[in-house]
């Protein structure tokens, strides 16, 4: 009071300090006024960004009442813009009910709805018709509230999934055919997991092999699956396993495993890897044929293309191919090739025929086949001419000993049904490097050093020297 006397008596002071709290207050209320603008400046930017979010959403809101029909208490524009109606049609149209809205095939929705009241969610899909008759799926997702007058208000999003759900059946579709398709092929197909090591056969595996089409630890129990491998393929099935440890890209291998019934037959399996966003191989993908038929008929026929028909040894031409391919790969050791001639063949064939010069040819070849290995290679070059070439000689003696066991082998009897043949053949032998660096020169030397023993008597084996 007393402050406000001296003012009055200071008029000046007085008008300075009204102005200054006047500008103050002024200046308050400007910046309320401006803040307020940019609040609903900001408001209504983020209101208009709602507003593109919901209109991109396929979705409605809707409120109503389960126990009155499923009577609409409120539906938003976006329900009725999914559905192609405009809110006053729907009404003109006496839509009032969720009901006439549903599509008849999943009016049992509402059992769904009833059985969850009591959660916290409401969830189920149902089918709406479109005002064109068509279907959408929707997702139904909210709550409901227990009323005072005992009814039941549910809270809804409807969200359009029909996209998705034409996806899931596109997919499912997908999943069917690969069923079939796999139900009606012969093949066995695999999914083999990286990290995991386990490998899922599908269940044609155990009709085929006999066993557990899901093998865990696949790579690191390959070990317990030797006995059903080929012994000649083991080397071959340990590094189809290493590859599919590892991821290899590409997988293709052929090998021989046992059967359901014990019976080795001849599989091709084929296999790509998938890799996931890192690169990182996850899975390998592929299948499993059984080739057993094919491989016996394309070895039947590998073997009549490359054999002599009579003896089962190998012909002329593929013998000179085998015999260089070897010293071309073996060029630092010591080889023999021992050509064979029977002795006196001529006069079995014409006393004998000829049907029965055969029968003699391949009895005694079957007994040269059970002296020398596979590693060995057997071969007819003429009518009764055939040589025998063998690999990796370690000294003299050895060429010696094997050239008297191929003598022993060609001295015998062959006992027919009514008669008996004394057979006998001589050998020339020539070795390389010594002889020939090739099958031509060795052929050339050996047929020299057999010239020679059929001088001295025949029934004999000669060793090719430079002197003869």
């Amino acid at each position: 009071m007393k402050l406000i006397n001296e003012l009055q008596n200071k008029p000046t002071i007085f008008l300075i300090l009204m102005i200054a709290i006047v500008s103050i207050c002024i200046i308050v209320v400007v910046a309320i006024m401006l803040f307020r603008l940019e609040n609903e400046k900001r408001v209504t930017r983020a209101a208009l960004e709602l507003k593109k979010i919901t209109n991109s959403i396929r979705a409605g809101l809707v409120h109503f009442t389960l126990e009155d029909n499923c009577k609409i208490i409120y539906a938003s524009k976006g329900f009725y813009d999914l559905l192609g109606y405009e809110k006053n049609v729907a009404n003109v149209d006496d839509k009032k009910s969720l009901l006439d809205f549903i599509d008849p095939r999943d009016v049992h929705f509402l059992q769904s709805v009833k059985d969850q009241l009591n959660n916290e969610t409401i969830r189920c899909e149902v089918r709406m018709q479109t005002q064109d008759g068509s279907a959408l799926f929707m997702l139904m997702n909210g709550n409901s509230t227990y009323g005072k007058d005992g009814k039941n208000t549910i809270s809804v999003v409807f969200l359009d999934i029909t996209e998705q759900k034409q996806m899931q059946e596109i997919i499912l579709l997908e999943g069917e055919r690969y069923r079939i398709a796999t139900e009606l092929s012969k093949d066995v197909l695999f999914e083999y997991h990286i990290k995991s090591d386990e490998m899922i056969y599908t269940e044609k595996f155990r009709d085929l092999f006999g066993s557990n089409p899901v093998i865990p630890q696949f790579y690191n129990t390959c070990e317990k699956r030797r006995d059903s491998i080929h012994p000649d393929d083991w080397g071959i099935y340990l590094e189809l396993c290493q590859e599919l440890s590892k991821g290899k890209s590409i997988i293709e291998i052929e090998f021989r495993i046992k059967d359901r019934l014990g019976e080795y037959i001849w599989c091709q399996l084929m296999g790509k890897t998938i890799y996931d966003d890192d690169k990182l191989p996850v899975r390998v993908i592929g299948k499993v044929v059984n080739v057993d038929i094919q491989k016996r008929e394309l070895e039947a026929l590998e073997y009549k293309a490359t054999r002599d028909p009579l003896t089962g040894v190998y012909n002329k031409e593929v013998t000179i191919k085998k015999i260089d391919k070897f010293i071309s790969g073996n060029k630092n050791g010591m080889h023999i090739l021992m050509f064979i001639d029977f002795d006196d063949f001529k006069s079995i064939n014409d006393n004998y025929g000829h049907l029965l010069g055969d029968k003699v040819l391949i009895y005694v070849i079957s007994r040269i086949k059970e002296i020398f290995s596979e590693g060995e290679i057997i071969g007819r070059i003429g009518g009764d001419e055939f040589v025998v070439f063998a690999g990796n000689i370690t000294s003299i003696d050895e060429v010696m000993e094997k050239a008297e066991v191929l003598k022993c082998a060609l001295d015998t009897t062959y006992i027919g049904e009514v008669k008996s043949i004394p057979i006998s053949g001589s050998v020339g032998v020539s070795i390389y490097p010594e002889a020939g660096l090739h099958y031509e020169q060795l052929m050339d030397r050996a047929d020299q050093a057999l010239y020679r023993v059929k001088e001295q008597g025949k029934n004999n084996y000669s060793l090719y020297t430079p002197t003869i």
